[in-house]
């Protein structure tokens, strides 16, 4: 094989395995830490199973959105089939797929979907602020 052939390969095996890791290491994953939940800022839960679509694709939306409000808000997952989230969803009467809004004090301002359009997730969480 040619030694140009070679580096080429390299080189596009190096730019692919960045990229891989660049799009699925590179997003800070969401905590499931809800003991924050009322410390003085607002809060986002998304519940989610790990093997239903809609809480998924909530967690892709809100991954979005999320840098853009990070630095005023917590985003939390409770997951369903843990301790932890199944208590969650008992106590909120969630299910997959749904974001649960809080207050800095901890009060329930809303329950509801992840809205598909991210301009409205986004008008979704600014009146948290």
């Amino acid at each position: 094989m040619p030694k140009i052939a070679k580096i080429s390969i390299y080189l596009i095996s190096i730019t692919l395995i960045g990229w891989v890791m660049w799009t699925y290491l590179g997003v800070k994953p969401m905590s499931k830490d809800l003991t924050v939940i009322g410390d003085g800022k607002p809060a986002v839960v998304l519940v989610y199973e790990s093997y239903n679509l809609a809480g998924m694709d909530g967690m892709e939306r809100l991954k979005q959105v999320r840098g853009d409000f990070e630095p005023y808000m917590h985003f939390r997952i409770a997951h369903i089939g843990t301790p932890e989230g199944d208590m969650f969803v008992r106590r909120h009467d969630a299910f997959d797929g749904v974001m649960v809004l809080f207050d800095g004090a901890g009060e329930v301002v809303r329950v509801t979907m992840v809205p598909q359009a991210l301009d409205q997730l986004k008008a979704e969480l600014a009146r948290l602020q």
